[in-house]
């Protein structure tokens, strides 16, 4: 009879030696194993953790700070950080409060994180596993113990499997300097549920040796995040367990096939384009996003981008729900060399918004979706929108394009601007009264890593806007927890470059509105209409580097409005690329 050797690593919790959980794991993985293979058996042994925590002295750390830190950043269809954080920090229950304590405890201690490491070592070489399993902050300690440098070749030849891990939360991205790289070898399946309310956004890596699992499930009385619910779902037995019953070919081959599957096909090229004028305010209706929406749909298919694979949303269609999936349609499955473009042409606007102890904390810029009321749940915010770009490859393409300005404005003669300015109460969050001087004046907001906003003229980012607001499209959330040394320390130590930051074109300055105008009878916004211009100019011969094709953007919008000036924000290399690949993807 076939036996397989397993080494499980629980999650946060009291998990004493030989406890009943023991047993809990062993059934739900033997049940799951059951569904293919009767003659097949398991050797399970089990890392237990607790006690390298109790020794490391300190303390779990304050619950209600820890619970902010991990909501920030958190990204599930639906999910509204700051108000979920708000909820979290009334009820404090044991599993959120206890969890995400544990959680920042391991993020911030480097030396209980190294003894962690190395323990989990020396269990890896003592037990020799086939599988690895680990569950919630157990998927933190042996991806951490993977990537350290003490332990080369530990995950070699060796199955992972995650199961409800907060890997894919922003804060704890932070940590690894903004990126989850993929093993260097062996193979990686991240377990996800939908309903696990622990801080377990989905990882999004996108290499061959790494898979996402679906594996949803929902009990009313627990928050939806115990290992048992993971190991024994129906996903994990036709993807983990099929795979370790198969040879090497077998598996390489049935993984090829559900990646395909998944990711709806390995299209090199896909476009996303939103163009909203019918907002339900009559003061909000725009005239020329629709035609700016055909427009740059004219202009991607010129440029080889092929029509089944440019999806629009317009109008009453463009929800916030819609966007969303859309987005995530546009970005799954993204390969080397791949080319992904957003193009958003609408309203844009900044929300102030509340962090868990009830203060306004940060203001974010956004896109607005034809359903927006000033909440985050119905609008598009970087703190979720990174999620979807951040991990990426490196060698491939994804450019957002923005007809739209986040300043607000009111009405100018010669065309409408496409940003609002917050009502009076939206606004009122993000002020304070000086009772000396009898102003109104914005609050001073926080700024995690003001070297960034020291850097930014230098590397032309420009993370943050003059009101402290985090910029749509720059990862933020992921730059803002380590100072600029211990980011780059970490960041070579792991040898990567930090998250994927996509080309950003942007319609105008910060302090500059993005106009519409009439091209005879028919509107466009001016940035659209110059961008398109220039793009088929560009055609006849080779296509402009992005510091060149800035410049020609930017001549021809003076030729159309005033104040106003496009502006391209990438990182440094890109600066001496075009836009678009001449060969294709």
């Amino acid at each position: 009879m076939l036996e397989l050797r397993i080494l499980c690593i629980h999650g946060v919790g009291r998990h004493p030696v030989g406890g009943d959980w023991q047993t809990r794991w062993r059934t739900a993985l033997q049940t799951s194993l059951d569904r293919l293979d009767h003659d097949a058996g398991l050797d399970v042994e089990f890392f237990h953790h607790d006690a390298i925590f109790d020794t490391a002295g300190g303390g779990a750390g304050d619950m209600l700070d820890a619970i902010g830190k991990l909501g920030i950043g958190e990204a599930a269809p639906g999910f509204d950080a700051p108000r979920a954080q708000t909820r979290a920090a009334r009820a404090l229950t044991g599993a959120q409060g206890w969890t995400a304590s544990r959680i920042v405890q391991w993020a911030e201690n480097a030396a209980l994180r190294d003894s962690l490491s190395l323990a989990l070592a020396e269990a890896i070489r003592h037990t020799d596993p086939q599988i690895i399993f680990a569950h919630s902050i157990g998927g933190l300690i042996a991806y951490d113990a993977f990537r350290h440098q003490a332990n080369p070749g530990l995950c070699h030849g060796r199955m992972f499997v995650s199961l409800g891990t907060q890997l894919g939360n922003a804060y704890i991205r932070s940590h690894f300097a903004g990126r989850i790289q993929p093993l260097e070898s062996g193979y990686w399946y991240d377990l996800h549920n939908v309903h696990d309310g622990l801080y377990t956004p989905p990882l999004r890596l996108s290499e061959p040796n790494f898979e996402d699992v679906e594996t949803p499930f929902d009990a009313s009385a627990d928050p939806d995040h115990t290992a048992t619910g993971y190991l024994s779902h129906p996903n994990a037995s036709v993807s983990v367990w099929a795979d370790a019953l198969a040879t090497p070919a077998q598996g390489r081959k049935v993984r090829a096939v559900r990646r395909a599957a998944r990711h709806g096909g390995a299209h090199g090229r896909r476009a996303l384009i939103v163009g909203i004028d019918a907002y339900p305010d009559p003061g909000m209706r725009l005239e020329g996003c629709v035609n700016d929406a055909f427009l740059m749909s004219e202009i991607l298919q010129e440029n080889g981008f092929e029509a089944s694979n440019i999806r629009l949303l317009l109008n009453e269609r463009a929800t916030a729900e819609a966007i969303w999936a859309r987005l995530e349609w546009l970005l799954q499955g993204t390969g080397a060399r791949h080319e992904r473009v957003l193009y958003f042409a609408g309203h844009g606007a900044q929300i102030p918004d509340y962090g868990a102890d009830e203060t306004i904390d940060r203001v974010d810029e956004c896109l607005v979706p034809v359903d927006f009321d000033w909440t985050r749940e119905r609008a598009i915010t970087d703190d979720r929108f990174h999620a979807l770009y951040s991990q990426l490859p490196y060698d491939s393409k994804f450019m957002a394009i923005f007809d739209c300005c986040h300043s607000g404005g009111m009405t100018r003669s010669g065309g409408r601007p496409r940003g609002i300015s917050a009502p009076d109460d939206i606004r009122h969050r993000s002020m304070i009264w000086n009772a000396k001087t009898k102003t109104w004046s914005r609050r001073a907001l926080p700024i995690g890593n003001t070297a960034l906003t020291a850097n930014e003229k230098g590397r032309r980012i420009g993370y943050f806007g003059s009101n402290q607001q985090r910029r749509l499209g720059r990862a933020t959330d992921l730059l803002t927890t380590l100072d600029n040394r211990s980011f780059n320390r970490i960041r070579n130590r792991l040898d990567h470059h930090g998250p994927y930051l996509p080309v950003i074109l942007q319609a105008c300055q910060e302090d500059e509105l993005a106009n519409e105008f009439r091209h005879g009878n028919v509107s466009h916004g001016a940035f659209t209409y110059a961008f398109a211009q220039v793009m088929r100019e560009a055609a006849a011969g080779e296509p402009p580097e992005l510091v060149r094709l800035e410049q020609l953007v930017q001549h021809r919008v003076r030729q159309l409005v005033n104040n106003q000036r496009p502006q391209i924000v990438a990182p440094g290399p890109r600066y001496s690329e075009p836009l678009f690949s001449t060969s294709g993807p």
